[in-house]
């Protein structure tokens, strides 16, 4: 597994493990020179290199070290190296695009190509390196068929050029496999789920972070159908009089936060149903100054420039942007398919998520147990400590005895008490409070591999579809274009105030349903503003709804296994 050091002056050091066992070494990415940001990014990316080194399609840094400059060649003599160093700068994309073409290049075009001439290359040598990619078990239409459609591309443009005759990249038509080559069928399901199972999802994903924040940006996400981008750079001015005006995305990549314009150019204004706007204000009220802690920076020479820093409403404890990657492992994976992901955030590679039995439905999380393999002896872990749980505690098992006892103070103890308790004594206390024989259950799956972007765009979709919404005001919402809408009929065709009350007022039906449904699982929640929510419930102002399936059944997902 790979790992990082901390050199003399203090820079950040990626190592991973070779092939032939030895150790390489990195303190810069190599796409865009900047040292690494953290321990975890410089792990993260030792990993993938060492994943990329058992698949035999790691690029050997030592050696593109070592090889000197390439020397100017005659026409003829172009490498894919020189014509690529001469394409690369005119190239116009956006930032993620031009990040997504450099890790394709450098990972899997470059080094299979790069000293090749452009006039050696073959066709058939072409397809029997993506052949190579398929049987290393990289995805024929993921990496393999975008590893493929990039040196099309390149040489392409090597043809318009005037550098080679024809394109030996160019995929030949009706020739190979048709099944399983993603060209009819099925192909790769999206997923949607109800009203009801996105605001146990949000309840879920508030009870793994200990706050309101992700609640209510688990429903902010699904009933304005936002991307999670848009939704994590959504700030305080952009919500008022009942819309959102969605002008900007917060995006990440190689480690930098930037606020660009959403996705294809996809500004709208999106109304907000009465009850979000409630919980919106709740959020806005409950955090007034709060902003983010990117520090303004420059990036010389690039267009896009880093977060300088805004009034973000959804924003971590201490105030950093959320990284898509630690907000998914540790909030919405555990939340949508009760299992905690593995080290290296694989889905369903981990340990279930227990919760106590005597705790308000859904249930208080509780130090995980490994999950159990067929043939092989299973018990629980013999020390019951919280393991990454809760996030908000903000100390753990490691945390130093200073750390504890100044979270002792701040649950109601005295200084002097604290300091007289022993570190174990203190972790019994406040950081281990479930007892070893405490009856625990699983948390059953609300949808088994559902994404963040599914939520909210597939589900938000799927919610108006149902509610045959029209199509332009369908459009309008989601910020698409949609063929049928195009032409004469586009023209002609607006979205109506009256419209826009309709489509609020059937949201708003859709919530007042879902949280029916949810009331009758139980009446209080660990959720403090879902919690308020449900208040009606319990004194009788409105009753529960059984969620029964179309056959007359419960659903089963709510029913938790007792362990």
């Amino acid at each position: 597994m790979a790992f990082h050091q901390v050199r003399k002056d203090s820079v950040i050091v990626a190592r991973w493990k070779r092939a032939d066992g030895s150790y390489g070494t990195k303190s810069r990415h190599p796409d865009t020179g900047e040292y690494w940001a953290d321990a975890e990014e410089a792990e993260s990316w030792g990993n993938w290199m060492e994943d990329l080194e058992q698949r035999g399609l790691a690029p050997d840094y030592r050696k593109r070290k070592q090889q000197p400059e390439p020397e100017a060649a005659d026409e003829d003599e172009v490498t894919v190296d020189q014509w690529f160093a001469r394409w690369w700068p005119g190239i116009d994309l956006s930032l993620k695009g031009r990040n997504n073409y450099a890790y394709i290049f450098r990972a899997h075009v470059l080094p299979e190509w790069g000293h090749w001439p452009l006039s050696a290359i073959k066709a058939s040598d072409v397809n029997a390196w993506e052949q190579r990619m398929i049987q290393a078990e990289y995805s024929r239409t993921g990496v393999a068929q975008s590893a493929r459609t990039r040196l099309t591309t390149l040489l392409g443009d090597a043809v318009t050029e005037g550098l080679i005759g024809s394109n030996p990249a160019l995929r030949q038509r009706h020739r190979g496999r048709r099944s399983g080559a993603g060209t009819a069928g099925r192909g790769q399901e999206k997923k949607a789920i109800s009203p009801f199972h996105a605001l146990v999802t949000a309840e879920r994903m508030g009870v793994m972070s200990g706050r309101d924040d992700e609640f209510i940006f688990g429903v902010t996400v699904a009933w304005c159908a936002l991307r999670d981008g848009e939704a994590f750079g959504l700030q305080r001015s952009d919500v008022k009089f009942g819309k959102i005006r969605l002008d900007w995305q917060l995006l990440e990549e190689v480690g930098e936060f930037y606020r660009l314009p959403p996705k294809d150019d996809s500004n709208r204004d999106i109304d907000l149903p009465p009850f979000l706007q409630d919980l919106l204000n709740r959020q806005i009220a409950a955090h007034p100054d709060r902003q983010c802690a990117c520090k303004p920076r420059t990036i010389p020479g690039q267009e896009e420039q880093p977060c300088q820093g805004g009034p973000y409403i959804f924003l971590g404890e201490r105030g950093a942007h959320p990284r898509r990657s630690n907000f998914s492992r540790r909030v919405f994976q555990p939340a949508v398919d009760g299992w905690y992901p593995d080290a290296k955030g694989k889905r369903r590679a981990g340990d279930p998520v227990l919760v106590a039995v005597d705790s308000t439905w859904p249930g208080a999380p509780v130090p995980s147990w490994p999950k159990a393999v067929k043939g092989e002896p299973w018990e629980p872990r013999p020390v019951r400590g919280y393991q990454r749980r809760p996030l908000h505690l903000g100390v753990n098992a490691a945390s130093s005895k200073n750390d504890l006892v100044a979270f002792a103070v701040r649950q109601g103890m005295t200084e002097r008490d604290a300091r007289q308790l022993t570190r174990e004594q203190i972790l019994a206390r406040f950081i281990r409070p479930v007892p070893a024989d405490a009856s625990v259950a699983t948390w059953l799956p609300v949808e088994k591999g559902l994404t963040l972007h599914e939520l909210g765009r597939h589900t938000h979709s799927t919610w108006l579809m149902d509610l045959s919404c029209p199509l332009q005001l369908r459009d309008d919402r989601m910020g698409h274009a949609s063929p049928d809408m195009r032409g004469m009929r586009e023209r002609y065709s607006h979205v109506t105030p009256e419209s826009r009350v309709w489509l609020r007022g059937e949201l708003e039906r859709l919530w007042d349903g879902a949280l029916a449904r949810r009331a009758w699982f139980d009446l209080h929640s660990p959720v403090k503003v879902l919690d308020e929510l449900l208040t009606p419930f319990r004194d009788g102002r409105r009753e529960p709804i059984a969620p029964y399936e179309r056959r007359g059944e419960v659903l089963e997902f709510p029913a938790a296994t007792v362990g």
